[in-house]
């Protein structure tokens, strides 16, 4: 199996001591991290485009089995809901490109308000006019396309077209909430994202992010997933899972536990 395991971003000032060794400058954090993990998610890209510079010193500060995902841009996304500019497209994958060959693949997060059925053709007309040498996992953000009456009909549509899901754990019990299903659309990539749990904070957008997902999952909440992740990584060339709760030591410890669960499926 061909399973990556990672967190959503890797400069934090308060995984030092935690995580990095004390009195770590930044400079030396995503080195370090490299170490452990094989793969992370750059979500700083969600809301600006780095420099060609700042994401070349990302692609030569790892090793080379190292792997980026990375997140497109709000303004693409959400504001102009996949509807884009060819300009806004260019400057972004004229810089992302600069992580060839390391990038693993570019996150598609819908915005919440696009529903099943506005979303549907929208979507397969943006990945329709991506660059092909990119793959792409979509992640949804409203509740309309797991419903009772779309579920199959997403989980084939994407099959149809061969697009990589992403499946969430999030809290439950909002219009928003996607619930857990694991599925594999996709022969080459399955992605599993872990959002935390934590209702209180779900939908406040005005929140730093280390306060929106902190959350520590516990043991058995991971160990409810292992196997579906194992299963995943059967079907799917690669598969990663990547958590998002990053607040203190929280995703690290957790992205190392579910890395010890999935041992067990990979003897």
């Amino acid at each position: 199996m061909d399973l990556r395991i990672g967190c959503v971003g890797y400069s934090y000032d308060f995984w030092v001591g935690p995580f990095y060794p004390r009195h770590t400058p930044q400079s030396e954090f995503l080195r370090l991290y490299s170490k452990v993990f094989d793969l992370v998610e750059i979500d700083s890209t969600f809301y600006t485009i780095p420099s060609p510079d700042t994401i070349r010193s990302w692609r030569d500060s790892v090793p080379n089995p190292f792997l980026f995902a990375a997140k497109f841009p709000r303004f693409i996304t959400h504001e102009n809901a996949l509807r884009p500019t060819q300009e806004s497209l260019d400057r972004f994958f004229r810089s992302i490109g600069e992580l060839r060959p390391k990038i693993a693949t570019l996150l598609v997060q819908l915005p919440p308000f696009l529903h099943y059925d506005d979303g549907r053709d929208r979507l397969l007309a943006f990945l329709d006019g991506a660059p092909k040498e990119y793959r792409y996992a979509v992640e949804f953000r409203h509740g309309s396309w797991f419903n009772e009456k779309n579920a199959e009909r997403t989980v084939k549509f994407l099959q149809d077209n061969k697009i990589p899901y992403v499946a969430v754990d999030e809290p439950q019990g909002f219009k928003s909430s996607v619930p857990p299903v694991a599925a594999v659309t996709s022969p080459e990539l399955a992605v599993f994202r872990f959002h935390g749990r934590r209702k209180d904070t779900w939908e406040k957008q005005n929140i730093p992010p280390s306060e929106r997902f902190r959350y520590l999952y516990d043991e058995d909440e991971l160990a409810d997933w292992a196997p579906r992740i194992a299963e995943a990584a059967r079907s799917a060339r690669e598969t990663h899972a990547i958590m998002n709760n990053c607040s203190g030591n929280y995703g690290t410890t957790n992205a190392q536990q579910i890395a010890d669960l999935l041992k067990q499926y990979q003897a």
